[in-house]
């Protein structure tokens, strides 16, 4: 039977059926619906936890799936606490309670994806949902089969007598919620009860199906009754704000067109509500296609003011950086041991001193799927559908700006073709209302891929100087360290960097409490404020900040004549923990057997702090390339991470997977760029993406550990570039210090 991509729910609302297939008939597996109604209220048996109208135990995820696999993890937990049946499982996405909501990343309490702390903040409110839920069933059995609730067990989704043999599955139990209350603080299983855990287990994601076989519903694939097209113009200089339409009236006569509404597409500085502009900078051309809607916005002529960014460019921002960092005085990050008196000590022998620059450009995120958003303004309530990371931050936004009350904004949440940190921001979902309220009708407003890229919010660019005093081996007495750029705390959290004396934490990333030894260090740190807007982007700071110091590393360990892990096993005497996942790293990748002729290997490792520590993961990586005819080509990477207590060695191993291509992307081809206060790229013929001939074969080391779960969804990211880096040097004698290294490796070869 053929399978619909859309499915409407009746009544004029938006219908997601329940495409309730499982990942292959031989795997035990749950399934995941889409429906976006809510759970049947008297089939509650708790804010977790649901009975279908078949009988099937629903549980709900908080967490939106934005390709980390959090669907299947989570109600991995649950239903191996509550012993239910994975066969019979149905996970829904869930909001709208203070359940679902999380203090993590230094954001405010919400409901909200980021910053790899979904597994981390909710595995044991997970587990407790879960043990409730058994202990629920195990009181409502024995009352169900009239025998004393010490009597009872529970297994795949039935409660037993263990006298009788007699059972009754967890569906016929849940008319008895009046009458049992639930533990507030029931018992979880011990070790010994998870002998045949469901966690720890290899198990495929459930949504898996979907996304092969077409019927996911995106953001971009939301279909509402009445529904128009909207498509943004959007001033190309940073700071612009539009004058005139010069062809409004054209534009309004062409097919399909039915309105053009002003609005503007919000600055990080607007958002934090540092800047007070709400002067319109965008055009909504809302039509009754996309194809109309995209023809228009192309054929717009208006006449619009530059603004402040006019004169921005690349070249003046790497002008300003670098001036920077050649300040003599910068924020003070970390000073101890002298470390400025040793390196000047040292500079006048060149076997004891070692310096290096490294630089990293703007990066956009870049997503598999624009941004986009669907709105129903109807006066006194909002009803917005979308690949949403933040359904807290559309709430807030929405009601802040339409004068309604949070409470007021239905926030239905689709997947998210990828994300990234992107569809955090609620500008795509501001711009749809807008257009709802002007023309009476729900809007779907998508973003042309060039709107996308030059319109986005950017990680910013770093640049930095490293400077070390040598011992008589070679290792560094002292490690000095400056750094410089546009700051991403400055605009999102500037009390943070107040608060801290002036220095951005996301910037120096690693080095304000690095995992190496150094006998003495010193860092400094400097802010270069530009106009253009930033946000979070999937590794955040550590990309470039570990890139710094880890190709330092790799250039002292060079100098010095001793191999990289060896060089790295001495400086890190005080973390057995990354020594031992370098161990297992370099094991699996034969670091100690001589490499193929033509193969070259580079080596980086890293220990991730969660924001606000909320997690500790400790990686390192190998990567080896092949030169070949003049070609440089990335064969293989192997990655060893210890991210705590694995819940599904699949979910992890995919999260290290996609990070490390998204990290070669970053680290050979992107980069942004900016001419006459504009963004230059705008596609994906001047900005690529990594190709999928270019993906090495990847193998992932889990290092098993008896922590609770750590972070995994960004934390493969940072050690790329460096890793590649340290290989790239050796097969062609040129240090690599800038990313992106693709324009440089013709010319090094």
């Amino acid at each position: 039977m053929a399978l619909d991509r859309r499915q409407f729910l009746k009544g004029g609302a938006l219908a997601i059926g329940s495409m309730l297939i499982p990942v292959a008939p031989s795997v035990r597996a749950a399934i995941f619906s889409q429906s976006l109604e809510p759970p049947v209220a008297d089939a509650a048996v708790s804010d977790w936890v649901w009975i279908d109208r078949e009988g099937r135990v629903v549980i709900g995820v908080s967490q939106c799936e934005v390709g980390q696999g959090i669907y299947t993890g989570l109600p991995q937990v649950l239903a191996d606490e509550m012993d239910a049946d994975w066969e019979h499982i149905v996970v829904r996405f869930v909001t709208g309670k203070d359940a679902y909501r999380q203090l993590a990343g230094g954001e405010s309490f919400s409901q909200f994806v980021a910053a790899s702390t979904s597994m981390t903040k909710f595995y044991e409110r997970m587990r407790v949902a879960g043990a409730q839920a058994r202990e629920f069933f195990l009181q409502a059995g024995a009352l169900h089969l009239n025998v004393p609730a010490l009597q009872c067990r529970t297994e795949k989704g039935r409660v037993f007598d263990r006298m009788s043999g007699r059972s009754v599955g967890y569906g016929e139990l849940v008319a008895y919620a009046p009458r049992v209350a639930l533990n507030p603080k029931p018992v979880l299983k011990s070790a010994a009860d998870a002998r045949n855990s469901l966690v720890g287990k290899y198990v495929h994601r459930i949504d898996t199906p979907e996304k092969v076989n077409g019927t996911a519903i995106f953001g971009i694939d939301v279909e509402v009754p009445g529904m128009l097209i909207g498509v943004p113009w959007i001033t190309p200089s940073l700071t612009g704000v539009v004058l005139d339409i010069r062809n409004e009236a054209e534009i309004r006569r062409m097919p399909g067109i039915v309105d053009l509404v002003m609005t503007r597409h919000l600055s990080m500085l607007n958002m934090m509500g540092i800047d007070k502009d709400r002067r319109h900078n965008t055009v909504i051309v809302v039509a009754q296609s996309y194809w109309q809607a995209k023809k228009a916005a192309d054929l717009l002529d208006v006449e619009y003011e530059h603004g402040d960014a006019a004169t921005v460019a690349s070249a003046a921002i790497d002008s300003a950086n670098q001036a920077a960092l050649e300040q003599s005085q910068l924020a003070q990050v970390v000073n101890r041991g002298g470390a400025s008196g040793l390196i000047e000590e040292a500079r006048a022998d060149a076997s004891r001193f070692h310096e290096a620059r490294y630089e990293a450009p703007y990066v956009a995120h870049a997503s598999m799927e624009p941004c986009n958003a669907t709105s129903r303004f109807r006066g006194n309530t909002i009803e917005t559908w979308g690949p949403f990371q933040g359904q807290d931050m559309v709430r807030t936004a929405l009601s802040g700006i339409f004068g309604l009350k949070p409470e007021d904004v239905v926030v239905n949440t689709t997947f998210l073709g990828g994300s990234f940190g992107r569809k955090y921001l609620p500008d795509a979902v501001i711009h749809a209302t807008f257009a709802s309220k002007a023309v009476g009708k729900p809007v779907k407003v998508i973003y042309p891929r060039e709107i996308d890229i030059r319109h986005d919010y950017l990680r910013p660019p770093c640049v930095s100087h490293y400077r070390a005093a040598l011992d008589s081996k070679g290792y560094p007495t002292a490690i000095w360290a400056r750094y410089a750029g546009q700051s991403l705390f400055w605009q999102m959290r500037r009390e943070t960097v107040e608060k801290a004396g002036g220095w951005d934490e996301s910037m120096v990333e690693c080095m304000y409490a690095p995992v190496y030894k150094f006998p003495a260090l010193h860092v400094e740190a400097g802010i270069v404020e530009q106009p253009i807007a930033l946000s979070y982007l999937r590794g955040v700071g550590s990309v470039a900040s570990v890139f710094f110091l880890e190709s330092f590393i790799n250039e002292l360990s060079a100098k010095a004549g001793i191999d990289e892990l060896e060089y790295r096993r001495t400086l890190l005497a005080d973390s057995p923990e990354t020594v031992r996942v370098l161990d297992e790293t370099a094991r699996a990748a034969g670091w100690n057997s001589p490499a193929q002729k033509g193969h070259y290997r580079g080596l980086a490792v890293n220990q991730w702090v969660g924001r606000n520590d909320a997690f500790t993961s400790y990686l390192a990586l190998i990567v080896e390339v092949r030169v070949e005819s003049g070609r440089v080509r990335v064969v293989r990477a192997v990655c060893g991470i210890d991210c705590g207590k694995v819940i599904n060695p699949n979910l992890v191993a995919a999260n290290v997977e996609g990070g490390i291509g998204f990290a070669l992307t970053t680290a050979l081809h992107s980069a942004i760029h900016f001419a006459d206060g504009a963004i230059v790229e705008g596609n994906f013929n001047t900005y690529p993406l990594l190709r999928i001939a270019e993906m090495p074969k990847v193998e992932v080391v889990i290092v098993a550990s008896e922590r609770p779960p750590q972070g995994c969804g960004e934390v493969a990211t940072a050690v790329v570039a460096p890793a590649l880096a340290s290989a790239l040097r050796k097969a062609t004698g040129t240090a690599f210090r800038a990313m992106p290294f693709g324009t440089n490796l013709g010319a090094s070869l």
